[in-house]
């Protein structure tokens, strides 16, 4: 005769529903399915959690409201189509509901060892096992692990029938795997899920977006393959949670260096960032315990990638450019991203050894918006000439007085000027000019005028800005090569050659400034050749003009001598020899003569006589 049982078992700690149905079942001596139909509350019923099959299942068992609640707590109870209620928190159905169901089985092989019948009738499947972001059971620092696969509820949850069929792989061993030390992760989260308790700033977070979250980041640290995503690796979450559990200034560095590593052409934030930033963007949209990650990863975004004002990142508009790269400056501007790199260092964006790609050399778009707004606007010497009406020559003459600066000096820059500057100076300089006939002689161009009296072309522009100077417009000659002064009012304040009236130039008849005499050997760079006399390798005399009260150097034929002894450029050897520049600088080359740096100071195109006496031969063979 079958001895029926006199009353049910209890729940074991942390069993599920299921589980216990299965027990239950067993000690009635049937199975689940036939067991939950005979007491009225149907196996299907109860997989979909019905109200009246549940508490028919309750009421038959004799199970305490508290005792049959804690219960539902480990197995996790429907809150709506796609949400579940875990242990006191929400979690989306697909963090607790999965077709592979895992354990521990050394927990398994405990409970068989108390049967007092077939062992797997014993055996407790526990609800933590079932949570996605777990990977240890930390009573035995046993790896979790896969014990079945169905994707039908009704199979999966047959938790009787399936432990039949695996009970002699539990028992025998083929199951266990090595032990592994529990992380700080796996610890949290098991505190966690027993009773709440949190020692860290995490507890006022919730479960799932932490461990979610922890998951996403920890793949990125260890460059895990979220392919892999249904064997979860408890090292990835370990490296997360080490990150998160120490606040959210260690999160945001983290995320930084993340980016900073970001160097290739295509390195955008949702390659980057992976399953991290589409998830959050897209399947966690919604999720408010998410949105603290969310705001930290966007503002690492907008700080470390060129995003433009009106995208969308991670689901707000972006208001303003923080940032932009060469590349985004491009295509903002049209303007090639060699040129604007020229702007951009001498600018001090960033500085000219930098050797990211266009895409990742990043600078302050808000610092720099109105030197990209004026880059497109810039042109070359022939439209400059164009616009103010000035000749070649003129042009030069006033870049080399530095009356006429242009907006970078960098030579390889084809379009380093404003015409809004040559606009402005000529409308300055011929404000008042009076009208004067094309035939008129008494009257003269600035830049003859310089040439007549060997004087320099800002002295006359501060004369005309002193209303020293009358100013004339020739009839039918518009802009700066229009402008004309009286001869007879230049002869009286120009030319220190020629006057001795300011005793600061009194005892300097036959000197000339140092500049006219740098260009004069090819270094148009007026500040190339006041390096040379500043750091003491040209002879010269520093005086105060007394009419710009500008600081001046002034030479003497001596000093002017003294400097062709010791030194040749192109333009003063080519002189001497008759050779074209062009011959002279691949001799040069050839020889591999370096230009005079002592050193390193930069003093351009210019040698020393000794290194040039090598060549010397060769050039006169060459003009005879």
């Amino acid at each position: 005769m079958t001895l029926l049982p006199v009353s049910s078992p209890a729940p074991i700690h942390r069993e599920t529903l299921y589980s216990y149905l299965a027990r239950l079942a067993a000690v009635w001596q049937t199975e689940a399915p036939e067991l939950a139909y005979d007491i009225g509350a149907p196996f299907k019923l109860l997989l979909d959690q019905d109200e009246t099959a549940l508490e028919t299942l309750a009421d038959w068992a004799g199970l305490q409201p508290e005792a049959f609640a804690e219960m539902l707590s480990w197995t996790g109870v429907r809150a709506g189509n796609v949400r579940m209620q875990f242990r006191g928190e929400l979690y989306t159905s697909r963090a607790l509901r999965n077709p592979v169901m895992r354990g521990c089985p050394i927990c398994l092989q405990d409970d068989a060892a108390k049967a007092d019948d077939q062992a797997s009738t014993a055996m407790v499947m526990r609800g933590h096992w079932q949570m996605r972001e777990a990977s240890l059971c930390v009573q035995h620092a046993h790896p979790l692990v896969q014990l079945w696969e169905a994707s039908a509820p009704r199979v999966r949850y047959d938790i009787g029938a399936r432990l039949q069929e695996i009970e002699a792989d539990i028992l025998s061993g083929v199951l266990d795997r090595p032990r592994r030390t529990p992380t700080a992760y796996d610890l949290w989260l098991d505190r966690r899920l027993e009773d709440g308790s949190d020692d860290t700033w995490l507890k006022d977070h919730p479960v799932f977006a932490i461990t979610t979250l922890c998951r996403f980041l920890g793949e990125i640290l260890l460059k895990h393959d979220a392919a892999e995503h249904a064997r979860i690796n408890s090292a990835v979450h370990a490296a997360g949670f080490d990150v998160f559990v120490n606040g959210k200034d260690a999160i945001r560095a983290a995320l930084d260096q993340i980016a900073r590593c970001a160097s290739g052409s295509l390195q955008e934030p949702s390659t980057v960032f992976g399953k991290l930033f589409s998830d959050l963007r897209r399947l966690y949209a919604a999720e408010e315990s998410f949105d603290f990650f969310r705001d930290t990863l966007r503002d690492c975004i907008l700080a470390n990638w060129p995003i433009a004002a009106g995208e969308d990142v991670l689901g707000e508009i972006v208001q303003r450019r923080r940032l932009h790269s060469l590349r985004t400056a491009e295509i903002e501007t049209g303007i090639g991203t060699k040129v604007l790199e020229h702007f951009l260092v001498e600018a001090g964006a960033f500085s000219g050894d930098d050797d990211r790609l266009p895409n990742r050399k990043l600078f302050d778009a808000q610092a720099y918006v109105d030197l990209l707004t004026e880059i497109p606007t810039l042109v070359g010497p022939i439209a400059m000439r164009e616009a103010m009406g000035a000749t070649r020559q003129e042009l030069i003459a006033l870049a080399d007085a530095r009356v006429l600066v242009p907006r970078t000096q960098v030579e390889k820059v084809k379009n380093p000027w404003r015409p809004s500057d040559g606009l402005a100076l000529v409308a300055e300089l011929s404000s008042n000019a009076a009208p004067v006939d094309a035939g008129d002689k008494a009257w003269e161009t600035l830049l003859l005028a310089c040439r007549r009296r060997d004087t320099d072309i800002e002295q006359l522009v501060q004369a005309i800005r002193g209303k020293r100077l009358s100013v004339g417009q020739r009839v039918g000659v518009s802009g700066f090569h229009g402008i004309v002064l009286r001869k007879s009012e230049v002869d009286l304040i120009s030319s220190p050659l020629r006057r001795t009236e300011e005793a600061s130039f009194s005892d300097l008849s036959g000197t000339v400034p140092a500049a006219t005499v740098g260009r004069s050997v090819g270094l148009r760079d007026g500040g190339t050749f006041q390096r040379l006399i500043e750091a003491g390798h040209v002879p010269a005399q520093q005086i105060m003009n007394p009419r710009s009260g500008r600081s001046q150097h002034r030479m003497t034929p001596e000093d002017i001598a003294a400097f062709h002894d010791r030194f040749v450029t192109l333009t003063t050897l080519s002189n001497e020899t008759g050779q074209h520049r062009n011959t002279l600088r691949g001799l040069i080359t050839a020889q591999r003569i370096e230009p005079f740096s002592p050193d390193g100071q930069d003093f351009g195109a210019i040698y020393r006589r000794e290194d040039i006496a090598p060549i010397m031969k060769k050039i006169v063979r060459l003009t005879h």
